[in-house]
């Protein structure tokens, strides 16, 4: 068993890179269809919301195993070193404070996209998408400014 569960996350990469490629060729070479939007004439892939459901699963099985790893090795390390264990925690907790400020930046406006006619570019999904937006703009700035504080504090040292 023991050998089993140390082939299992090889397996599965492979398993996962299998069904991408396969969704990734049907979208590519699976046909589309013409549709009209707005009265011009669009090439639309028949397998198109097989590789977005494909995306979202994926992203969906990477958040899941980030949150569990994150949880296991902030335990271990809580267990080891109490006072890295809160480090860790503030980090975490400046993360949350990112997405919360992000989320309170964002518009719950109505968000105009040609030739959708839906409800989901308004109300909470606009200001989730406005709280993706901005996390990505601070995180960005964070990390170029961490590069930049490194470097600078590598030549001081």
């Amino acid at each position: 068993m023991s050998k089993f569960l140390n082939k299992l996350p090889n397996i599965s990469l492979w398993v996962l890179f299998a069904v991408s490629i396969l969704v990734s060729v049907l979208f590519w070479v699976g046909g589309s269809e013409q549709v009209e939007i707005n009265g011009n004439p669009w090439d639309q892939p028949f397998f198109t919301d097989a590789l977005l459901d494909w995306s979202y699963v994926l992203c969906g099985l990477a958040i899941l195993i980030t949150l569990i790893v994150t949880i296991v090795q902030f335990i271990a390390t809580f267990k080891e070193n109490a006072k890295k264990g809160w480090t860790s925690l503030a980090v975490l907790a400046a993360f949350v404070a990112v997405f919360v400020i992000s989320w309170f930046l964002g518009s719950s406006e109505t968000i105009n996209i040609i030739g959708y006619e839906g409800t989901d570019n308004s109300g909470f999904w606009a200001q989730f998408t406005d709280m993706c937006v901005y996390s990505m703009y601070i995180l960005s700035i964070g990390t170029v400014l961490t590069i930049i504080g490194t470097v600078v504090y590598s030549k001081i040292k």
